[in-house]
Parts: C-alpha cells; structure tokens; sequence
C-alpha cells in the first residue's frame, strides 16, 4: 500500500497547486512545463487508447495508437518495441510512458517522426535508433507543426542528427516547441550531431542532457531558449553552434554546464557566431581540466560570443528585454511579409519559471533527467555513470554502433504488473477511489476536472512518482552438462538480492512448464536432481518475491539428459521432404537426424530406396555422417526411402518418405499448402480463408520465402479454393500450356502498391515458373524482379484478362545466387506455385524465342523501359526501326545476357509505338539466330484534372498568356479554383533550387539550377487550355546536363509527369517554342542532372492560339549579331568564328537540327531548304532563310 498511498499524496498536491501554475493563456500541458510549447493541450478530451503489446503494428501496438489524433496513450505493457519502418506521429495526441509498468518503454530501430505532429505531449519515453535505422536520417525530428512538448525522453544512435527541430522549407516551419529533462546523446560516427534547431517559431531547450555528440549541442538558427542545459564529452564539432549564417536569430543562453570528457579534440562551447545571432547570456559554466570535480569556471561574456577566424561573431545583449526589442525592430521590418504570410512575426522570449544555477540543474540532471519513471533504464544509467564521473569517464572518438557498449544496445527491460484497474480506463481503483472517481466507470477517465482543466487519466498519470512494484528479470542463464538426472544452473540475479528465484522445466517442447525448484535470495546457482534419463528438456527462470509478485522469465534453454544403453532412437529424415518433387541435375542429397544419444556405442545408418514402398533396397550401408548423394535417379518417377539406425544393441528404422523427380533440378518450390513447412505449419490446414496479414511494414519470413507489404495495409490471404481442373472454368488453366497448378493459393487482396512474395536465394542458372490467378476479368500487370549480384531488374508481366490460371516462365541462365521477387503492383490476384527448378541447356540446336515480357505493351507515358527476356544470350547490332515518333520521343535499345531492355523517354499520351526487328538487328550471341518481329509500346491518357475539395500547394493561374517572371515573387498572377491548399501562399507557380553548398539560385530574371535535388524545379499550374510555352535557356562554360521539360493534366495522380523534351548541354543556348497537350494544366522543368550553372532565363506560357502576350516579341525580336552569316548550296556558312566554338542550329519550333564546333576557319552547316532557322554561336542568336 505505500504506493498507492504515495499516489494519492501526490494527487492531491496536484489539485491544489495546478491552478497556480496555468498561465494567462491556458494551462500548462503539465505541471512544470515550461517555455514555448508549455500551454500545448495534446490528446485532452479525445479517447484513450490502450497499447497492449509491443508489436511493430497492427491493433493495440504503439504504431497504431499514435496513428489517429485526438487520443490520450497510456500503455499496459513494457519492454522493447522493434521498429520495422518510420514512426509517424499524428496531431493532438498525449503519449504518457511513465503509466507503462516494469521498467517502461523503447522504441528501438528506426526513427520517429513529429512532423505536423500539432499539439502533441510526448513524455517518459526512450526513442533509440540504432545502426540498423535508416541511413542519414534524425533518430526523431520536428520539420514542421506547431505547439509539442516533449519531456523526460531519451533519444540516441541517431544516423545524423538526434534530435533536430528544424523547418522543411514548406510552410512557416515549427512553432512553439519544448523539448525538457531528456537525454540527446550518443549520435553514431561519422555524423554524431545532437540536433538542428532551426525555426523562427520559438525553440525552448530546458534541462536537457546532450551527451557523446561530435557536434551540434545543439546548432542553432532563429528563436531559441536555451536554459539549464548541460553538455558533456562534445567533440572537436562544439557544443552551442550560433547559426553561422546571416539570417536573423535571438536566443535566451542562462546557466547551462559544459563539461568536457575524454573525447579527443574537443573545442570551446560556443562557436561559429554571426552578426545576425543576437542573444543574452548569464550563468553558464565551462569545467574543461577533466579532473573528475564539479570545479568549472563562469564564463565571460568573450567566451559566449563564437568568435571565427575571420573576426565574425555574434552580438550580445544585457538582457531578454533587449533581446525581444530587436525582436520589434524586426517585427516592424518585416510588415509587410508578416501580413503576406511569407514570415511568421517572431515572438517574445518569456523566461523559465523554474531556472536553477548551473550547478543545480547538474546536479538535478544527474537524479532527474530521461525517461526516470517507471524507472531509468541500463542504458540511461550508463550514461549518467559518465556524467557523474565529472569529465573522467566517456567515448574518446564517439561511436560508430550502439553495440559496443556493455549493454549492447538496447539492454534488459523488464517487465511488471499494472495495479487493479476494473474498468480498465487506465486508472487504478485505488486512485480513482481516492479522488472520488468510480472504479467501474470506464468513461471518467477522459472527463475533464474543472478545478484544475486536466483530463482525470492526466491527473494521475502527473501524479505517478515512482515505479508499481516489479522484480528485475534475472540474466545471463546458463547451464552446464547434463547427466542422466542432474543439471546445473548459474544467472546473474540483475540486482535482485531480496527476492528467491523459481526453476521451470518442460518436455513437450516448450509448450507447458512445470515448477520444479526453487532458490533463495541472492543465489546465482542452482543443481536439478530429480530429471528423467534419456529426455529432452527446456529449462526457465524467473525472480519472485513469494508473495504471488514474478519477474519476467529468462530466455528458455534446451538440453536432453544422458542414459543408460539402448537401441538408437528412430531417424528423423529431413531432405527430401515427404511428398516433395525434387530434382536429379546434381543428384539427391539424402539427408536425415539422429540427435538422441543411445548410450549401446557407435550408431551407423543404412539407407533404403525404391519405387515399391514395400519392397526398398538397401542402396547405402554403414554409414557414419546422416546424409548420402544418390546420382543414379531417373527423372519423373516418385520414389520412397527410409534410414535404418543401427548400434551394438540392435536396429531401429525411420518412417518411409516419398519425393518425386524432376529432370532440372528443384531448387525451391511452394504450393501454399505443404511446402516450405512453416507455411504449412500455420496455414496448409486451413479452409477458411484466413489473412496472412493485414498490416503495412509487414515482413513474413516462411523457410526464406518472405511474404510482405510496404507503406500501405495490404491484406494477403491464404486460399483454399481457387483452382480447378477444367479449361471452361472459373480458376481453371487458361489452355493446355497453363496446366500444373495446385489448389491452393496465395492471394494478394488490397488493390494498393506494396504487396510482394520473395523467394529464397538459390544458384543459378534455374528457371522460375509462377502459377498466377486472375480473379476477375480484367488484366492484371504485375512486376517480376530479379535480384542478383546486389543489382535488380524489373519486368512486367500481364495476367490475361479472364479468371483462369496463367502460367509464367522466366529463364535466368547466368551462374550465381539469385532470387526473385514478385510485386503485386497494387493489383488483386492469386498465387498457386512458385517453382524455382536448375537449368539444363537444351542439347542440339534452339531457335531464339522470346521467354518472357510482352511484344504488346500498354504502359504509361512516363519515361521508364520494359524488359523481354530470351531463351538464349542475345546481342543488339542496330537496324531496329520505330515508327509513331513524332517530335522529341526517345526511344533506345539494349540487350545483355538473356535480356533485351527497350528504354523510352518523351513519349507522348495516348500514341503507339512500334518497334520494327529485321532479320540481323536482335541476334544470339552467335549473331546466327534473328528475333523477327514487332514490339509495340501504347500509351494511356492523362490522369483526370484536379477537382474542387483536392489538395495542392496552390491555386491556377487564372488568365493565359502570362509570363513566369519574376521568378523570386509570391502570387504574381491572379488565381482561380477550389482546391484546398496545403500552403499559406497562394502559389500558383513554384521556383526551388537545393543542394547546400551548391545551392543554385532564383532572381527576378533567372533561376539557375546547380545540383539534381528532387525538390529542384520551375513549376507552373494553370487554368485553361495553353498551347505552347516560350524558354530561354543558357549553361556556363564546361557545363552538363539533362534537363527535362514535362507537362501533366494533374501532377498529384499517377502516371503524373510526361516529358515533353530534354535538354542537353549541346543544344544549349535555347530559345525556342514547344508545343503542349491540349489536356495539360502543369508545367515543369526540372533537372535530371547537372554540373556547372544552367539558367532559365525565360517561361511563358501561351494562350489557347499560341499567342504570348503584347509584350512577346519572341523570334523576331532577338538581336542581331555581328557574325558573318551566308548560305550556301547546301546550307549556311559562318565565318569569323575562333576555333572551338560551337554552333547551334534551331528550326523556328526550338528543335536542333544542326551543331558544329568551328575550327577557325568558316564552319559549313547542312540544312533542309524552305524554311527559317536560328543560328545560334559565341552568344549571339539570329534568324535567317534557307
């Protein structure tokens, strides 16, 4: 009862001091909150939702609870949660860890994302990334939303940053956030960052630990509080970065400690200041002689200020007043942005309610800071042990993976009981009794108190000030050698010296335990007596304090007690399966099992085999190790075996299996029914139908048959009755060659992408033979990958368009590992076989025949390529003829191994193409055999236009033509539509450019693209029907490139972008006019890639008859040059021009039709007669006729 009487203490403190603490404003989101996110409300007044286990997903797992605003999270279990994808946080939500019992919660894996995450609290949990998260990405982060609090977490191992509050760039960034008493620690090399905090919208760090971090402790640009903070063993990177940059930041730095540890290197505290980086600052510490005293020095107002090399560094001021007055002035700068809604207006600093001295928030970091209810954890307590050490103990390079500490990672969480809690509203009854609530009244839990403006479950969750009782799990179980009737037993009693210990063993397997020992209090060994001879056993342990309270049980170990002699027990066989098909290339590996020792001396194996059941011959004798090759089978017939044991004392036979042989070889084969065995196991019994999963970030592993989904809920099922023996049939073959399936299948049901079943690795060469089912009449495209050598190629293959089953085929021949993975594609379908078998090269000579693709393609017109596969090796030597092209379309062949790929790009919607093989372009690698015929490549349309409700960053442009410039302007045109924007602004045009250090750039007159980020482009959205656009554009000197012009009805909905052109760095300068699909609504000009500076120096975008406005005078406005120009019979000729000067030649639509480099002497150029041309060298542009 001293729990729960502390509980109810604590309760009423609460009640009477909360309404002390609520601000002007509102309440603070919990009692000590404090700074810019102190008044977030997260899930008050929305339901409670229980997490009930640790599962990665699904229903009751932390995934799911965090998936859905409006909730309130308690937890009814503890222990580690397994990270399989990122973990996205929804709005209005209240996470409260400490109500886990035990030892609490980790999320450990992968990262966790708040972004848009609005009004949320997040307290008392561990969120820990670790080495197998993904790669260069923050073990948690902010990069848009407003008003969190996150408090008494502990964030380490991320990939880059740690934790970093940082705006995206889309929007007004993050607003009003606190991040309190947590931990920030331990970033893993070569990054090793502590975080970003970058945002005009108000950062507070209070009372944080950040540990182990190289560098950024934190780095810091815009709004920032930075209070009670202490930073230990920092590497040569710093600890408080102060922006290095001239934007505009104001920050609060008051009695933080910086302490430095081991870590070689290191650097002062403050570092890389700026000008623009206004701040107070008071009260820090700088202890640096590593001496293991708490003995640091004040830091003089020098100290803080960042200085560099060159001289720059940042401003302080005498107080916060004058901090938020400079606050004013740039208010008042900025008015008319603010009212624009292109800046935020900066808010006033307002200073922590609850600020201690240096030395006291170090001293309360020590006892306080992380996640230190229920309790803090091993891993926390390791890295407190460093703190407390006082610069003695720490990393002295950082480190690269979490398992090189003693804990390994993620370290021993035990688990606990939760108290009475009847109506299950996540309150114990004592406590709702206590406060006057009623234990049987589920719904008083989200009710909110009106004395204080908290939820009741807030309540007592604020009240909770120590763990509900628990017992550590005991570790490091192990045993020794068994004898015929004893074992011993040694652990680690993790700490447990009040509590006796009891021993479980079982036989069956590990599917009951019977007690049958017991240990006292802080014994660490213990001998078994009493066991049967000749038994296998599984053995556990756990801690209790006799009173009905156990720890959580340690691993179950497994051994199997000696014997007197005795015949050998019966074999188990093992290879090949009973009832499998298996092939004879290579022969039969014979294998089985005999682990049961006889105690009657040595055991020898004879084998038996024939095709009679009853009338096998003995084929191998006297053999000592349990496996034998057979290479004398033949193929087709099925055969039976068994292994006869044999020892002093006499003989024991196996059970007889039977297999069937192939004449390739059966590398692996599933019939979802028997085979592999695990899927058998769970699922080849059942006639009902049942779901494999229904899940997203799904990954079933079958005996290396991997079952799974993606981002998207894909429900996978297995089916009992989808298959039949008659052609005329729902789900028979669809002709005599699809025969061969069995009747039970695999079906993929969700029509969302992400879907995929993957074989095991086996060598090749082999043949994959898939069994598909359509399950309706339409055509189902799915995606065959091959997975070899670490690179993938990707084929689609067309499941007919009527509810039969279809037979695939795909020839690998190279040798190798290899597997293959089926991707749904978003599409319903069954899976009956999968049959992987080794391939045998046909003896005598093989026309080439195509094995698998299509020579008949519908596909999207965005740039992509199919994939043909061939019964033999080919080779391309050119002579392929196309037909459909009809201006910028490019199409290209390449073939390797058994494949041909036809790569496209530009294609227009809604065209045909054919591609023409004479006899001599697509050969064996003989060159002796042709592949004569078509493949077609047809195009769909455009995907609908957007609709009045939809979402986008902005609205159309309202009236055609306009011109795009000024580039760098919000809103230059007038907007129509009903679209719901997901930015403030009203674009209805979007100019970006990336890539850090190589940032390009946007102007009034020009955007230049530097790098190929994905976010870089021009983008236009309009209303209305334009038929063509106007570009000017131009590279530096040495530049490359690839840039792409695309159009689109709508750039949300697949196939989304269709490439009009490209443009390479030899058609550069441009200027030229190109004509749009009637349909298109959105232009963009995006790089593909690029080095050197390429600019768009002009875009307009033509009305519906092509006309571009009064102010266009476009082609005959350009200025003439000085270059001497003359036509010749052929063509043009120029002259005048110094020796490596190139020169482009346009038709009057901007396609070139001509280039030469000069060489000092006149340059000849060959043109079709009868129309004009521009000519285009050393900077000049013209017009002339031929």
């Amino acid at each position: 009862m001293k729990f729960l009487k502390k509980l109810a203490i604590a309760c009423c403190a609460l009640s009477m001091s909360t309404g002390a603490m609520a601000a002007d404003n509102g309440i603070l989101a919990f009692p000590g909150a404090e700074g810019f996110g102190r008044f977030t409300t997260g899930g008050r007044g929305g339901e409670i939702y229980h997490v009930t286990n640790l599962n990665d997903s699904g229903t009751g797992s932390l995934r799911d609870a965090v998936s859905k605003p409006n909730r309130i999270v308690v937890f009814d279990v503890s222990g580690v949660i397994e990270l399989k994808s990122v973990l996205v946080f929804s709005s209005n939500l209240t996470v409260l860890g400490q109500t886990a019992p035990g030892e609490g919660i980790q999320v450990y894996g992968n990262r966790v994302s708040f972004s848009n995450a609005n009004n949320t609290i997040i307290r008392y949990i561990r969120f820990r990334m670790g080495i197998k998260g993904d790669n260069g990405k923050d073990a948690a982060g902010v990069a848009s939303g407003h008003d969190m609090i996150f408090d008494h977490l502990s964030v380490l191992w991320g990939r880059d940053e740690n934790f970093s509050i940082s705006s995206n760039s889309k929007g007004t960034g993050p607003q009003n956030i606190t991040v309190q008493n947590s931990i920030i620690g331990q970033g893993l090399q070569t990054h090793s960052c502590g975080g970003l905090i970058q945002t005009d919208g108000g950062v507070t760090l209070y009372r944080n630990l950040y540990i182990e971090n190289k560098t950024r402790n934190p780095k810091v640009k815009g709004l920032n509080q930075y209070v009670n903070n202490v930073v230990y063993n920092w590497g040569n990177g710093g600890c408080y970065i102060m922006s290095d940059s001239e934007g505009d930041s104001w920050a609060d730095i008051q009695n933080n400690y910086f302490m430095r540890g081991p870590w070689n290197g290191a650097t002062k505290p403050f570092s890389r200041g700026k000008q623009g980086f206004r701040f107070y600052g008071a009260g820090n510490y700088y202890d640096d002689n590593k001496d293991g005293i708490l003995n640091g020095y004040l830091m003089p107002v020098d100290e803080m200020l960042g200085t560099q090399s060159d001289g720059s560094q940042s401003i302080y001021l005498e107080s916060i007043d004058a901090v938020n007055a400079t606050i004013d002035e740039f208010n008042a700068a900025n008015a008319a942005q603010i009212a624009a809604g292109t800046q935020i207006e900066v808010q006033h600093i307002t200073p922590i309610q609850n600020m201690m001295t240096a030395e006291e928030s170090y001293a309360w970091i020590l006892e306080n800071v992380g996640p230190t209810l229920p309790v803090r954890d091993e891993v926390d307590q390791y890295i407190i042990d460093e703190l407390a050490s006082y610069g003695a103990k720490g990393t002295k390079n950082g480190i690269s993976s979490e398992s090189q500490f003693p804990h390994r990672g993620t370290g021993t969480i035990s688990g606990g009981v939760k108290p009475l809690d009847t109506d299950g509203d996540g309150i114990p009854d004592s406590w709702e009794t206590a406060n006057g609530l009623n234990p049987n009244d589920a719904s008083d839990a989200a009710k909110i108190d009106p004395a204080t403006g908290y939820a009741w479950i807030e309540l007592y969750a604020n009240s909770i000030t120590e763990a509900f009782p628990y017992i550590k799990k005991p570790i490091k179980f192990a045993i020794g050698t068994p004898s015929k009737t004893s074992l011993s037993l040694s652990w680690d009693v993790n700490k447990n010296t009040d509590h006796g210990f009891v021993i479980e063993v079982s036989t069956d397997g590990g599917l009951t335990f019977t007690e049958v020992a017991t240990a006292p209090a802080g014994a660490t060994t213990a001998e078994l007596t009493t066991l049967q001879p000749m038994t296998a056993y599984q053995i556990r342990l756990r801690a209790t304090d006799g009173k009905g309270l156990y720890s959580d049980y340690t691993d179950t170990l497994s051994f199997e007690t000696s014997g007197d002699p005795t015949v050998p027990f019966a074999s188990e066989l093992i290879f090949p399966a009973n009832g499998a098909k298996e092939g004879i290339a290579n022969g039969i590996n014979f294998t089985w099992k005999n682990d049961r020792k006889a105690y009657g001396g040595d055991v020898t194996y004879s084998l038996f085999l024939g095709t009679d059941a009853e009338n096998l011959t003995e084929a191998a004798s006297g053999l000592t190790a349990t496996e034998w090759n057979c290479t004398t089978l033949e193929a087709n017939k099925t055969y039976y075996w068994r292994v006869d044991a044999t020892n002093s004392l006499g003989t024991t036979p196996s059970e007889v299996y039977s297999f069937t042989t192939t004449a390739g070889g059966v590398l692996f084969y599933t019939d979802f029914h028997t085979c592999p065995a695990s899927y058998a196991e769970k699922f080849g019994s059942k006639t009902n139908n049942p779901n494999v999963f229904n899940a997203a970030n799904q990954s079933m592993d079958f005996d290396g048959l991997v079952i799974g989904s993606g981002s998207n809920a894909i429900r996978v099922v297995a089916m009992s009755g989808c298959f039949s023996e008659d052609l005329n049939a729902d789900y028979g073959p669809a002709s005599e060659e699809d025969r061969g399936a069995t009747a039970k299948a695999l079906q993929f049901y969700t029509t969302k992408a992400g879907g995929y079943i993957e074989t095991p690795e086996v060598q090749g060469p082999c043949v994959l033979t898939v069994y598909f089912g359509n399950t309706g009449s339409s055509q189902q495209t799915v995606k065959i990958v091959t997975i070899a050598g670490g690179e993938e190629s990707t084929e689609s293959y067309a499941i007919g368009a009527k509810k039969r089953i279809f037979k695939y085929t795909k020839t690998y021949t190279n040798a190798g590992a290899v597997k293959f993975r089926i991707d749904a594609n978003g599409k319903k379908f069954n899976i009956n076989d999968i049959l992987v078998e080794r391939y045998v090269a046909p003896e005598g000579d093989q026309p080439l025949e195509l094995t698998s693709g299509e020579q008949n393609n519908s596909i999207d017109y965005t740039d992509g390529n199919i994939s043909l596969g061939f019964n033999q090796e080919v080779k391309y030597n050119g002579g392929a003829t196309i037909s459909g092209i009809k201006s910028y379309e490019d199409i290209t062949i390449a073939a390797g191994g058994t494949r041909m790929t036809v790569s496209y790009e530009a294609l227009d919607a809604n065209s045909e193409y054919t591609i023409s093989f004479p006899a001599g372009a697509l050969t064996d690698a003989g060159g002796e055999k042709s592949f004569v015929g078509e493949v077609k490549l047809t195009t769909g349309d455009f995907p609908r236009a957007k609709q009045s409700g939809e979402t986008h960053w902005g609205k159309a442009i309202k009236t055609l033509p306009v011109n795009f410039a000024p580039f760098n302007t919000v809103a230059p045109f007038e907007t129509v539509g009903g679209l719901v924007q997901t930015s403030q602004n009203d674009y209805p045009h979007w100019c970006y450019t990336a890539g850090g250090s190589n940032a390009g750039e946007v102007t009034a007159d020009h955007v230049t693209f530097r790098s190929a980020s994905s976010n870089d482009k021009v983008m236009a959205y309009f209303d209305g029907t334009a038929k063509k656009i106007y570009l000017e554009v131009s590279a530096s000197e040495g530049s490359a490139c690839r840039l792409k012009i695309q159009e689109t009805r709508n750039a949300d909905i697949a196939p989304t972008w269709r490439t009009i052109r490209v443009l390479s760095q030899d058609e550069l300068p441009f200027k030229g006019e190109l004509e749009l699909n009637p349909e298109s609504r959105f232009v963009k000009i995006v790089p593909a890639s690029v080095s050197g500076d390429v600019t768009l120096n002009a875009f307009r975008i033509s009305d519906a008859d092509g006309n571009f406005g009064p102010d266009f005078s476009g082609i005959a406005g350009i200025i003439a040059s000085d270059l001497r120009v003359s036509t010749t019979a052929e063509g043009i000729r120029v002259s005048g021009l110094a020796a490596g000067i190139r020169v482009n030649v346009y038709d009057i639509a901007g396609r070139t039709v001509a280039i030469a480099v000069s060489d000092g002497s006149d340059t000849e150029l060959a043109l079709a007669k009868g129309g004009f041309y521009l000519v285009s060298a050393a900077g000049k542009t013209f017009k002339i006729r031929f």
